[in-house]
C-alpha cells in the first residue's frame, strides 16, 4: 500500500497522489475502479442514514472460531456464488468461505484461509461506498489512523450516492498471504472489454479479515490498466 514508504520533500502531497484520488473517488460512492472504468454516471443526494450510524456503535457478537490455513494457494471454493449489494455492485461469496455473518448489511466472519482473504478483498472495500460504511469501516477495517482519515472523508461526503457506468470483478491474484496478513489485486473488468487492477491489504484481527487503509485513508492502490487476465485466477459466473 502507498501509505508505508516515507515521504520526502520533492514528494507531491497525499491528496496529489493517484492512488489517492482513485480511493476519495470510490470512497465517495463513485467507483472502485481505475481511471478509464467510471463512464457515465447518475449522481443523486441523499439523507444520512441513522441506521448506518446507529449500527456501527451497536456491539456485535464475534466470529465463530476456524480452522486456521496458516499457508497456500487460494482456490475458488465449488459453492461461490454473486451478492448484488446497495448501487449494484456484485461480490462474490462463499458459505464455507464467508462471509458467514450478515449483521445490519454488513458481511463479515471470513475464513482464516487464503480464499477467505481473497473473498474479505472484494466485500469489503465495495461497502464502503454503500449505505451502511459507518458500521463497514467500524467492523471490517483495521483501526487506526488510516481508518480515522477513511471515515473523515466519508463523512465528508455522505449523503452524496453515485452510480458508476461499467466494471465488474473478473478474478484475483493472492500476492501474499500468512495466517496474520494479506495482499490480494483484484481483476476488474471496465465497461469497454479492458482490465485495471487494484491491490488491497487485509490483516487478520480479532476473529475476521479486516481491510488495513495506509495512512492517508486508501484501500485501493491503483496498480492502473492491465493488458490481460494472464497471470490472475478468474471467477466462474
Amino acid at each position: 500500500m502507498t501509505g508505508g514508504r516515507g515521504r520526502s520533500p520533492a514528494d507531491p502531497p497525499f491528496w496529489a497522489e493517484r492512488g489517492w484520488l482513485l480511493s476519495v473517488a470510490f470512497l465517495a460512492g463513485m467507483a472502485l475502479l481505475a481511471a478509464g472504468v467510471w463512464v457515465s454516471g447518475a449522481t443523486r443526494q441523499t439523507e444520512v442514514d441513522p441506521v448506518a450510524r446507529t449500527a456501527a456503535a451497536a456491539p456485535v457478537a464475534q466470529c465463530p472460531s476456524r480452522p486456521v490455513v496458516a499457508a497456500g494457494t487460494a482456490v475458488p471454493p465449488d459453492d461461490v456464488a454473486w451478492r448484488t449489494l446497495d448501487g449494484g455492485d456484485r461480490v462474490p461469496v462463499s458459505a464455507t468461505q464467508g462471509p458467514s455473518r450478515t449483521a445490519d448489511g454488513v458481511l463479515g466472519c471470513f475464513a482464516h484461509t487464503p480464499i477467505g482473504a481473497v473473498l474479505a478483498a472484494h466485500a469489503v472495500p465495495t461497502q464502503l461506498a454503500g449505505p451502511a460504511w459507518r458500521a463497514v469501516a467500524d467492523r471490517q477495517v483495521l483501526p487506526g489512523p488510516g481508518r480515522d482519515v477513511l471515515v473523515a472523508r466519508l463523512e465528508a461526503a455522505a449523503g452524496v450516492v453515485t452510480s458508476r457506468g461499467g466494471g465488474s470483478y473478473a478474478g484475483f491474484a493472492l500476492v501474499r498471504y500468512a495466517a496474520d496478513a494479506a495482499q490480494v489485486q483484484l481483476l476488474v473488468k471496465t465497461g469497454a472489454g479492458g482490465y485495471v487492477a487494484t491491490l488491497v491489504a487485509l490483516r487478520w484481527d480479532a476473529g475476521d479479515w479486516k481491510v488495513a487503509p495506509s495512512r492517508a485513508g486508501v484501500v485501493h492502490a491503483s496498480l492502473g490498466t492491465v493488458t490481460g487476465s494472464a497471470g490472475y485466477t478468474l471467477w466462474r459466473k
